[in-house]
């Protein structure tokens, strides 16, 4: 299969018509896992879902938008809800010169989705296998818990039963945003926690572009290599 670039062709070539909802649910989740690797673009959380897909990297906000259009597309009622969190868990994903930053808080999201009468909260689709097995590698080896990306406990497998976490864990949240589909509005919103030195993020990586968020996905890379 060659690397799909659009939602539109994400829908055509892995959901089958006939296995069941969860089944495609759970299709859909493990191609945005594995094949949109956790990372950053020039467009941070105002990426839109066809270019997460055709970039191939992407973080928690962006990857939580392009999975909820996704369920939706399927049938399925799909939210993206956000919490304030602290930034631990970036915590050698992002160089250090970068790191220090960051506002202590981060703007995480997660997806809610109702599947057979029975809602999920997951973001088990947000870091990909190889990054989750050298975060928890580095994390044993550092005695941490949380960082790299990821938590030590952390999850990227669901069942499309229940809930399923690679980053959050209640214990993190610092406040909750709840569902939020004006993605416009949040951003400009006191809530919104990507802010640093009075200038939003996404404008920041704007202007930073492809090269200069390069180094940061190359150290995430690392990780996974370790």
């Amino acid at each position: 299969m060659g690397k799909i670039q659009s939602v539109r062709e994400v829908l055509e070539k892995i959901v089958v018509g006939a296995v069941t909802q969860r089944e495609n649910a759970i299709a859909l989740h493990d191609y945005v896992r594995e094949n949109v690797k956790f990372g950053f673009n020039k467009y941070f959380d105002a990426a839109t879902p066809d270019y997460t897909l055709s970039f191939g990297q992407g973080h928690c906000n962006p990857k939580s938008r392009l999975m909820v259009v996704l369920f939706r597309a399927l049938g399925l009622e799909a939210y993206q809800h956000f919490v304030a969190i602290p930034k631990d868990i970036l915590k050698g994903a992002i160089p250090p010169s970068q790191f220090w930053m960051i506002s202590a808080e981060l703007s995480h999201s997660y997806v809610e989705v109702n599947i057979e009468g029975n809602w999920c909260e997951i973001d088990s689709f947000i870091v990909d296998t190889p990054l989750l097995k050298g975060a928890r590698a580095r994390l044993a080896k550092e005695g941490g818990t949380c960082g790299n990306g990821v938590r030590l406990n952390s999850v990227n497998v669901w069942d499309g039963k229940g809930n399923a976490f690679s980053q959050f864990d209640r214990s993190m949240m610092v406040e909750d945003h709840g569902r939020i589909d004006d993605l416009e509005a949040y951003f400009q919103s006191k809530k919104y926690r990507h802010v640093v030195f009075g200038m939003k993020f996404n404008t920041m990586f704007r202007l930073m572009g492809e090269a200069g968020v390069a180094p940061i996905n190359k150290n995430i890379e690392s990780i996974r290599q370790s």
